[in-house]
């Protein structure tokens, strides 16, 4: 899903031990580990995959072993509908108390609603978001799920505002912290951080490109998906209709 898994970084590097950031996530899919090293993040999705992003080079790779290829949506990363395209979302919270401690951090409990429909509860902390060298990568996981709320209404105007609530957290980091627990109004778990490692050891390799892997780009991909090319157009086109 687009609010919970847009993120993470490039380039070609040999093997290296030094720290980084990793924010391991839980949601009813599964667990993810980001990693994040100054402008690039990389993203394991648990099935041996991983998306690479460099948010200052404006790369996005996405390595998939099984089939030895990585596809390059670098391009799609770059003409993305800017964050805030299309309706924008009310997103209000009230304090409900102390919280749980998640992931090392003191959290307050708040429950949210998005244009006046109660969604459910979030767990948040505003120690996490002082944390040194962590606001910078809740900020750029929040940037690229807000981008791709822009693009899901661009699709679908009419998408549930609980949905859409996640991309706006960020919005609101200053007042409640950084989200580490959300979950719906039935308390089935939306996402959870479960842990926070400051100095991380990457992985082998972590932001490289396996060397013999085919290239594939956005360009081929939509020339092979039936009817993708129209969906695009479409697409521009209502958020051009919005602006």
């Amino acid at each position: 899903m687009f609010t919970r898994n847009f993120l993470t970084a490039l380039a070609l590097v040999t093997f290296n031990c030094q720290a980084a950031t990793l924010i391991e996530v839980k949601t009813p899919e599964g667990q993810t580990k980001v990693y994040r090293d100054g402008a690039r993040s990389r993203m394991d999705t648990g099935n041996g995959g991983y998306m690479l992003v460099d948010s200052q080079a404006e790369t996005m790779f996405v390595v998939m072993p099984e089939k030895h290829q990585v596809l390059d949506m670098s391009s799609m990363l770059k003409n993305a509908p800017p964050a805030g395209s299309g309706k924008p979302v009310n997103v209000a919270f009230k304090k409900q108390g102390s919280g749980p401690r998640i992931a090392g951090y003191t959290t307050t409990q708040y429950r949210y609603s998005a244009d006046g429909k109660a969604c459910g509860q979030v767990m948040a902390s505003e120690q996490a978001l002082k944390d040194s060298g962590l606001q910078e990568a809740f900020e750029m996981m929040q940037r690229m799920a807000a981008r791709a709320d822009a693009m899901m209404m661009a699709f679908s105007p009419n998408i549930d505002p609980c949905q859409r609530a996640a991309t706006r957290f960020s919005d609101h980091a200053e007042d409640i912290g950084v989200p580490l627990r959300v979950t719906t109004g039935d308390g089935q778990l939306v996402s959870e951080v479960v842990r926070i490692e400051k100095n991380a050891r990457l992985p082998p390799n972590a932001f490289a490109i396996p060397a013999g892997y085919q290239m594939q780009n956005t360009g081929q991909m939509m020339r092979q998906v039936p009817n993708l090319q129209d969906m695009m157009q479409q697409m521009q086109e209502r958020l051009q209709q919005r602006q």
